[in-house]
């Protein structure tokens, strides 16, 4: 859905009290992209970008909220947009008069995940290096707290917020754990599906690796300490790829590990030491 930039830009926070005795109504949808757009406009600035909403991401907030009902109704005052390029039709000031410009764009770029507070108008993008903490920031203002003492849930948001499409690679099963792999072999040694090389190299990985992880089981488990709850789970990292493909075969060495993290009952999350299961050429 497009969401037109120029005249909003500035924001309309200050304009929706009706009286002193109103309440501030909530930003509507469109008031609610704008603020998203917004947001990444200040460090990409575009005359216009497209916002996704994601209303899953919407219910675990509700779900994981303390005060779950403000007033007498639910408290769905977040919410996401996903951000990305569009093209669209713009108007300028050029020496004193109005000229139509246009943005031409074949899906150039994806800003990631916007949340936007309706209630407060502020904006949390989960973007760059700091992702963790803009989450904690996030989780504290709109009184967020994981479920304990399985935090599936908090758990979840968290690791679409801050992992994103690096939470791509989990696996929980030998049979998801295979297609990755052989997604990345074939990618490395036979790039645009030229020939069968990389069917010999995956057969020879995939055989060992299933002989060291035959009685392992992949399910992402929870585990109750003094000082909160340790999430542990599996991922594949496979070679490095390049694009476009080239020989000799990307860098890296695929490998199978599992990840932990520390979930702490404040929706602190601290990362803990990985370690690796099998790792091989």
């Amino acid at each position: 859905m497009k969401a037109p930039f120029g005249l909003w830009i500035a924001l309309l926070l200050l304009g929706f009290q009706a009286s002193d005795a109103q309440v501030t109504p909530w930003l509507t949808d469109e008031q609610a992209r704008n603020v998203a757009a917004a947001a990444v406009h200040v460090v990409w600035p575009e005359p216009c970008y497209s916002t996704y909403r994601n209303e899953n991401l919407e219910g675990f907030v509700v779900d994981l909220r303390r005060n779950p009902i403000v007033g007498s109704q639910v408290n769905n005052s977040v919410y996401f947009y996903r951000v990305a390029s569009d093209s669209c039709d713009y108007v300028v000031e050029k020496d004193g008069k109005p000229v139509r410009m246009t943005q031409v764009t074949n899906d150039c770029c994806e800003y990631g995940i916007v949340a936007v507070d309706r209630i407060t108008g502020k904006s949390y993008w989960f973007d760059g290096e700091k992702r963790p903490e803009i989450f904690a920031a996030f989780a504290r203002a709109e009184q967020i707290h994981p479920d304990m003492p399985e935090p599936n849930l908090f758990f979840s948001l968290y690791r679409e917020l801050v992992w994103g499409e690096y939470g791509d690679n989990d696996i929980e099963s030998q049979g998801q754990l295979r297609d990755a792999v052989q997604q990345n072999f074939q990618s490395a040694y036979s790039p645009y599906e030229r020939d069968n090389v990389w069917q010999g190299k995956f057969d020879r990985w995939w055989r060992r690796c299933r002989s060291n992880i035959s009685k392992l089981d992949l399910k992402t488990t929870y585990q109750s300490t003094a000082a909160g709850t340790e999430v542990r789970g599996y991922a594949f990292n496979g070679f490095e790829l390049r694009i476009p493909r080239s020989d000799p075969p990307p860098k890296g060495t695929p490998k199978l590990f599992q990840w932990a993290l520390l979930v702490k009952s404040d929706g602190t999350v601290e990362r803990l030491p990985s370690k690796v299961i099998y790792s091989s050429h």
